[in-house]
């Protein structure tokens, strides 16, 4: 029966796995001037590159819940794109590993992964992939209610990407910074100015869904300070 199954899931694991490791398969709209696409490492199905083939082995283990053998694979994969030289390709592995480790709720190694990740894009000067892993590891620390190492991480990535041209990944820690403002801090005026750096941002990027949901956070916001001053 497993190996009548097996084949048919395969073409759907990458993109169950891919979601569940953090990795999103729609696209942000185009922005206005076209810049340089970032690394993708979503592996293809019957890969013909070889750190492909181990992310794709890693993928359909994780599908199985064979974690041990997708670590394996995946630093398998960081060994093989360091040997083509695709070292933000590799970076972002660690990320993945990262992403694993915060499924199955190990926290410490999760964050020891994502700081790896962390090291290797300062290595290679990518400021944003940087930022990103920073990202990863404040969401990992918010969605747990551990709201001081959450802002701490949160802070770290935004010295690192608020004086870059308007990102993705520069309007999301605008946004994470205004929700710990918002909801750990109770302090409005300072989400406002926060939420309103990640709508300009987005609307820099001709991103219209992220600025109307930063829009109508704002307007709520803003409904609830001037119901407080009355």
């Amino acid at each position: 029966m497993d190996s009548f199954f097996k084949p048919a899931l395969k073409y759907l694991l990458i993109v169950v796995v891919t979601l569940a490791m953090g990795f999103s398969v729609w696209l942000l709209p185009h922005e206005r001037k076209k810049k340089e696409e970032p690394a993708s490492i979503t592996t293809p199905i019957d890969a013909k590159d070889e750190a492909g083939r181990y992310l794709q082995q890693a993928s359909e283990d994780f599908f199985y819940h064979e974690f041990d053998r997708a670590i394996e694979n995946y630093g398998k994969a960081i060994n093989a794109f360091e040997k083509d030289n695709q070292l933000e390709k590799a970076a972002k592995v660690y990320e993945s590993l990262g992403d694993l480790y915060k499924f199955r709720t190990r926290i410490k190694e999760a964050e020891a992964q994502y700081v790896l990740a962390m090291q290797y894009h300062h290595k290679i000067n990518n400021p944003l992939g940087e930022a990103r892993a920073m990202s990863h590891a404040g969401d990992m620390f918010m969605e747990r209610g551990e709201h001081a190492p959450a802002r701490d991480w949160y802070t770290k990535g935004v010295a690192l990407v608020q004086d870059l041209p308007p990102h993705q990944i520069q309007a999301v820690l605008f946004e994470s910074m205004g929700r710990i403002y918002w909801k750990t801090e109770e302090n409005i005026p300072e989400a406002i100015l926060w939420y309103t750096r990640a709508r300009d941002s987005f609307s820099a990027l001709e991103n219209q869904m992220g600025y109307d949901h930063m829009a109508a956070v704002l307007n709520k916001l803003r409904g609830g300070q001037n119901l407080n001053t009355h």
